[in-house]
């Protein structure tokens, strides 16, 4: 049996788990794959679906043929590890068939010296209260991490990197959709609704098995202390001012704001009333709204 603990971080979209993902790749105490977002869960919650596997499918013809012509090629070492994590995953995982113990071996969980591995796949936070229990029982150690956001920043940066990938026509349908609650966006609806995970999360793990950090202070030595602490891990340097996953700039009109927030007011009352009052850090962008 491993003595590993295996941790989930569960979102919130938009949140920094990229980030965070590459801060706990570099500790000596943590095995991560290159590869984020396995979808291993949500897939299968879904009742199966390869999705995600065709999707990484035309990700490594991109990536291959970004390493054919990468003016350094010989020298570099993420874009092969990468591709190679890819296609292992591809070969394990049909996005249909269960197989947990092949899981647990690609995570490394059991087979490796770290005494940390884990899946950060933030859409895993919109699983079912069925799944994210039997996620909890996958080892004897089990964590997880959630990260919250203010509501209206995440949900813009969300649109803002649709708007980098797809376009402005694409960006202002979904927004629209959004306003109408017509749109089925996983990773700006109720995915990332912060009653609804943290609710079915504390109902199915002991509450000192979960640990909740703000997207606001997550980019500070104290939070990754308490992080750390939390996986029973020393911290080391970083740097906090590394972005991860840039999106497109772009202002957000208050009026669109105000719309978002009155959208979104839900999440602060849950919010306000689990932690006992809003963080000042999100009071101060309410502040002319």
């Amino acid at each position: 049996m491993s003595g590993q603990t295996l941790i989930f971080c569960v979102g919130a979209a938009k949140s920094g788990t990229s980030w965070l993902q590459a801060y706990l790749r570099k500790h000596d105490s943590c095995y991560f794959r290159n590869l984020k977002e396995m979808h291993y869960f949500d897939m299968l919650d879904a009742g199966g679906s390869d999705w995600h596997q065709k999707r990484q499918a035309r990700r490594l013809v991109e990536l291959r043929e970004r390493l054919a012509n990468h003016r350094a090629k010989e020298d570099n070492e993420w874009l092969p590890v990468l591709i190679s994590d890819i296609e292992a995953w591809i070969a394990l995982f049909d996005g249909i068939n269960a197989d947990d113990a092949g899981y647990l071996d690609y995570l490394g969980y059991g087979r490796v010296e770290e005494k940390i591995v884990g899946d950060i796949t933030p859409s895993y936070g919109g699983v079912s209260r069925e799944m994210l229990k039997h996620m909890a029982t996958l080892a004897p150690n089990v964590k997880f991490i959630y990260i919250m956001r203010e509501p209206v920043d995440r949900l813009w940066s969300g649109f803002r990197m649709i708007l980098k990938q797809q376009g402005a026509e694409i960006m202002e349908t979904h927004v629209a959709r959004f306003l109408e609650d017509t749109d089925d966006n996983i990773a700006l609806g109720s995915a990332s609704d912060y009653r609804e995970t943290l609710e079915k999360l504390l109902d199915v793990i002991p509450r000192e098995n979960l640990h909740i950090e703000l997207y606001e202070r997550l980019f500070t030595q104290e939070a990754l202390d308490r992080l750390c602490a939390f996986l029973e891990i020393e911290p080391i340097p970083t740097e906090f001012d590394r972005v991860v996953h840039k999106g497109q700039r772009l202002g957000l009109p208050s009026i669109l704001r105000s719309a978002f927030k009155n959208k979104l007011e839900p999440q602060y009352n849950f919010v306000e009333k689990f932690m006992g009052g809003l963080p000042p850090e999100w009071n101060e962008k309410m502040v002319n709204v």
